[in-house]
């Protein structure tokens, strides 16, 4: 029975389990053999070798099974893990992706820069090794300070000044500091920075991240709490969208006074995301400014608790792992990887909301209201323009960057991806249908603000510029027979859902004629836009 059961198994786990069920502690010949105590000499000698005979048979079988099992397994795993070394090798995937980290940095100092902020990032202005007067006694933080504990820091030791204690530093108001002692009231400073904390890592804390800190600097009594509440309510809307819900509460920093921490409404829950406060008399005086003559406010946040709310990441070590995978979920340029939350692409999670309609709109001459209430071709301001100027991206192979006259005081620069579809002198003189009231974004480093509408296949595998109409001058705007409506502001047209309703219906007819629902695209001067590129669909 047991010599069928070795010839039956097909795998080393089965294998295993009948020579357990055999030979094992609790096996059937080890019980047998156990038994052979309870009889006489004679017995034991006749019934000692027969079992010892099978023993030896069985030990034998299931080593030359086992042999041949864990050959074929041997072989059965080779062949499902074959590789195919005359395949093609892995393909160019093109550019790259903007890590999180820096999209959120360069968002949140673009907003600062544009309300008169300077950046500071320069190595001499911003080191990352600190002195313990910098980091903490310069900004009111006592000897007994809890950060100052060996524990907490990175202390570094200065063999040709033993006396002097060094550090890496636990936070960018450090650089408060530094511009306090080399600038003169008033001033304003954004300071973007990488800080070290001795922290555990885990999914929450790393003992490396980023800071962003901002300072203003006035004559007393110019700047208030309420001209600090105002600052951090405008730039938590940048980031996180118009209809932010803001709560600030008391606190306590060393350097501040009054101090605040801030808390936005984000999926329903309360999260805390920076703290500041008007800065103390002493600091001031530390750094050589009269807190008589002088004030201000500061704030302070790490970048990481920015992009985790925005991006809905859970584990912080994500952004320092290196994972090529992690990255790809995230867009090519900064300001669209912060409007991912703007458009409702934040994550799964996230509910889906209803869209708003409103009430339907009277038409032209009596027409029936356009089904689908406000949103429809008249939210897309389209405008004929003429490209004045072309060139190479010089930091993107695959974009070119296009100055193109509207009808404005001054072109519009966009950036638009047809380097594989055409020559720079074949786009330069082109007339083009832009696409005007999308938002300015910065697209490798470059700030475009608009959008070329070009013809396309569903592949991209071609891709052409739709035509105006002739004699429609710069600036004409394409219009669609009734639909009236307003085009949208900049901050509207950004919403996805919005762009989901129209976009899909935006195609090049049988006749070669670009509609939306049917209908033609035309200016009143220049008649309808066309493209060759029947039954194509456009954007």
């Amino acid at each position: 029975m047991g010599f069928k059961k070795v010839e039956e198994a097909n795998t080393t786990s089965e294998l295993e389990k009948v020579r357990l069920d055999y030979l094992g502690k609790k096996g059937e010949i080890t019980q047998v053999m156990n038994m052979m105590r309870k009889l006489g000499k004679e017995e034991k000698k006749v019934l000692g070798a027969s079992i010892n005979e099978v023993k030896q048979k069985m030990e034998v079988v299931l080593t030359e099974k086992k042999d041949t099992v864990q050959e074929q397994e041997l072989q059965a795993q080779m062949e499902s893990e074959r590789i195919d070394v005359t395949m093609p090798g892995i393909q160019n995937q093109g550019i790259g992706r903007r890590h999180p980290l820096s999209m959120i940095i360069e968002r949140a100092t673009d907003t600062f820069v544009k309300l008169g902020y300077d950046t500071v990032t320069e190595l001499s202005d911003s080191p990352e090794i600190e002195s313990d007067y910098y980091c903490f006694e310069a900004l009111n933080c006592p000897p007994d300070h809890p950060a100052r504990d060996m524990q907490d820091s990175f202390y570094l030791t200065d063999p040709d000044g033993p006396e002097e204690t060094y550090m890496l530093r636990t936070h960018t108001s450090a650089v408060q500091i530094h511009q306090m002692e080399k600038r003169k009231p008033p001033f304003r400073i954004v300071a973007p920075g990488r800080v070290y904390r001795r922290d555990d890592i885990d999914a929450t804390h790393s003992m490396i991240f980023h800071q962003i800190e901002i300072l203003a600097i006035e004559e007393k009594g110019k700047l208030t709490l309420g001209d600090l509440k105002g600052t951090v309510e405008y730039f938590l809307q940048q980031m996180f969208g118009p209809t932010i819900e803001v709560q600030f509460r008391g606190s306590f920093f060393p350097f501040t006074e009054p101090s605040m921490e801030v808390d936005v409404k984000f999926n329903g829950k309360w999260l805390e995301v920076l703290g500041c406060g008007m800065v103390d008399p002493r600091v001031l005086e530390k750094a050589g400014i009269d807190p008589e003559k002088y004030g201000g406010f500061a704030a302070g946040f790490g970048a990481e608790r920015f992009a985790m709310v925005i991006h809905g990441i859970t584990d912080i070590r994500e952004f320092y792992n290196g994972d090529a995978r992690f990255l790809e979920q995230f867009p090519h340029f900064g300001d669209q990887g912060m409007t991912a939350f703007l458009e409702g692409r934040l994550a799964e999670k996230k509910e889906e909301k209803p869209i708003k309609e409103e009430a339907p709109k009277k038409q032209k001459n009596g027409a029936e209201p356009v089904a689908g209430g406000e949103i429809d071709i008249s939210k897309l301001d389209i405008r004929v323009g003429t490209v004045v100027k072309a060139w190479k991206h010089e930091e993107a192979e695959k974009l070119y960057c296009e100055e193109i006259d509207i009808g404005e005081d001054e072109p519009r620069l966009i950036c638009s991806g047809l380097v594989e579809h055409m020559s720079v002198e074949e786009l330069r003189g082109r007339r083009v249908l832009v696409l005007a009231n999308l938002k300015a974004r910065k697209m490798v480093g470059v700030p475009s603000h608009g959008m070329v509408l070009c013809a396309f296949k569903d592949d991209d595998s071609q891709v052409k510029l739709v035509e105006p109409g002739e004699g429609a001058p710069n600036g004409a705007r394409v219009t669609v027979e009734g639909y009236d409506g307003e085009p949208a502001t900049e901050n509207q047209i950004l919403k996805k859902k919005m762009l989901d309703k129209i976009m899909p219906k935006l195609k090049v007819n049988g006749e070669g004629i670009v509609v939306w629902d049917g209908k033609p695209l035309a200016t009143e001067e220049g008649g309808v836009v066309k493209s060759d590129m029947n039954g194509c669909s456009v954007g």
